[in-house]
């Protein structure tokens, strides 16, 4: 395990209909684990002892599976949800779909977040900014509620409207990869 305050609790979005992929990301098999237990073990790695999944269909063997309180609503509506069952004010979220992100840059990312004074901290590569790779304050659920209540389900929308702070990665880009559709799959399990 790697040294880190217990301070933080970590939300994966593990729900979505998975309509590109056909069939439920979560599951997916990469290096003999799911990409579920993937993002699990960097948690554990990083010494974080509250994870919650939001959105998950299947059976897991850690942490919680969260449902969302207003269901269709994408992930603001799953961060909502993870955000009042948080055991911690701060809280690492993370997309199943990302499986090459490294422990290195989650623990770049928390550093920076610590450094900050904002509620958000998210993940910057390049000129992409990726909302679902960020440290939010758990205090944003009412907020976050408030904009599901308006119709509004963007997370861009939401930080846009709130303000955020960006941790500018310099890692290898391609770790940053969503998996969203078949073909990305293969080539995943191709590059070893």
């Amino acid at each position: 395990m790697i040294e880190q305050d217990q301070d933080l609790s970590m939300v994966i979005l593990a729900g979505g209909r998975s309509r590109r992929m056909g069939t439920d990301k979560s599951d997916l098999v990469y290096q003999d684990k799911t990409f579920l237990d993937i993002q699990i073990e960097k948690g554990e790695r990083l010494g974080i002892d509250d994870i919650l999944i939001s959105g998950y269909r299947g059976s897991i063997r850690t942490g919680q599976v969260i449902r969302d309180r207003l269901p269709g609503r994408g992930p603001l509506g799953g961060l909502e949800a993870c955000f009042r069952r948080a055991l911690h004010g701060r809280c690492l979220v993370m997309s199943v779909d990302t499986p090459l992100v490294t422990v290195r840059e989650l623990q770049a990312l928390i550093w920076q977040d610590r450094q900050n004074s904002s509620a958000v901290t998210i993940l910057r590569h390049g000129e992409k900014e990726e909302p679902l790779l960020g440290i939010y304050s758990t205090q944003l659920a009412d907020a976050m509620m408030a904009a599901l209540g308006e119709g509004n389900g963007s997370v861009f929308a939401f930080l846009n409207k709130i303000g955020y702070e960006t941790y500018h990665s310099t890692g290898e880009t391609s770790q940053f990869k969503n998996i969203n559709e078949k073909e990305d799959y293969q080539k995943l399990l191709e590059r070893d």
